[in-house]
């Protein structure tokens, strides 16, 4: 292969970008993005120990540096109904979003990546003589959304509402808090990912949601309401948004996404782009980083004498495990 591009520079094209330069070093490799280099519209990302094993193999120098600024917990605790419910020995990792997009942009540069930011691309046929084109464009993909014909997407809109916030607050567990009020339930998903922030994802019913009249509540209403709800476990420390960047309410649907197929000739999708799992399992950047080092696996193989049958053979691979967590995620919703 002489030129690879990567449409998105997140976690899931900067991984690609990085395995695949490593083992093609004679080859160009490209990533675009949209965004700035340090934009990031999310807090932490979550990692098991197990996964983090899987990084250690495919690139020691990035794990390293992972390694390096990760907040390390075991523990799992429940609040409901007045009472605490504490499950050890789990064993994850949390990082922030932003850090680790430093790092991936850090390790491209060093490996020759050359990496293209502001840039939006309107239609992937500007990359029509490069050998492989990876849609890394997330959960709302553009790629995907051009070629509905070819990939098949099937895209379940899910009833719950949720925001996406932070804190000062320290969280020693991953913590699951439930609140019930006169129309309803809200959760928080809570965890600590660095020294000073944690990550705090919202959740409720669509109808608890409109019925405290939400729908009509800007971001810094809506992030008082939160503050007041969930106070007893913010120990004071206030909640934040850094989502400036939507439109319009902040609070979301998750979308589970599951497409037929994952490529088209030398077009292939890989992360959030291709599947997603709900938040809840936090899965989504470890099953985009995992997809890159299955794609890389497979495109270099000697075992597959054409492009087709290795993106066919990657597609398979990871299809696997992309089911098994979205089934445990849609037991979880």
């Amino acid at each position: 292969m002489k030129r690879i591009v990567c449409m998105g520079g997140g976690p899931a094209g900067l991984y690609s970008s990085i395995l695949l330069r490593k083992a093609l070093p004679a080859a160009r490799v490209e990533v675009y993005e949209r965004n700035r280099p340090d934009d990031t519209f999310g807090w932490g990302v979550v990692f098991s120990d197990q996964t983090m094993g899987n990084f250690r193999s495919a690139d020691p120098e990035s794990h390293r540096a992972i390694l390096a600024n990760f907040h390390h917990w075991d523990d799992i605790a429940i609040h409901f109904g007045g009472r605490k419910f504490v499950s050890g020995g789990h064993g994850f990792c949390g990082i922030s979003r932003r850090k680790l997009l430093q790092i991936l942009q850090e390790r491209a540069r060093e490996l020759g990546v050359h990496q293209t930011f502001q840039h939006e691309i309107e239609d992937d046929q500007a990359f029509a003589d490069a050998d492989l084109v990876i849609a890394s464009d997330g959960g709302n993909s553009r790629t995907r959304n051009r070629h509905p014909d070819i990939f098949q997407p099937d895209v379940d809109k899910r009833k719950c509402r949720f925001i996406w916030l932070g804190t000062t607050q320290a969280f020693a567990a991953f913590t699951f808090a439930f609140e019930r009020t006169e129309h309803g339930w809200f959760q928080i998903h809570a965890y600590q990912f660095s020294r000073d922030l944690s990550t705090v994802i919202v959740e409720t019913r669509e109808e608890t949601w409109k019925a405290h009249g939400l729908d009509q509540f800007d971001a810094a209403q809506s992030i008082a309401f939160c503050e007041q709800l969930f106070g007893r476990y913010l120990d004071g420390h206030r909640l934040q948004s850094n989502a400036a960047h939507l439109r319009g309410s902040a609070w979301l649907n998750f979308n589970r996404v599951v497409c037929k197929r994952w490529h088209h000739d030398r077009l292939v999708l890989i992360g959030d782009a291709a599947h997603t799992a709900h938040f809840s399992i936090g899965s989504g950047t470890k099953l985009a980083m995992e997809d890159a080092i299955s794609l890389t696996h497979h495109v270099t193989s000697a075992a597959h004498s054409h492009l087709d049958g290795a993106l066919g053979a990657y597609r398979e691979e990871r299809n696997l495990e992309v089911l098994k967590l979205q089934s445990a995620a849609r037991n979880r919703m």
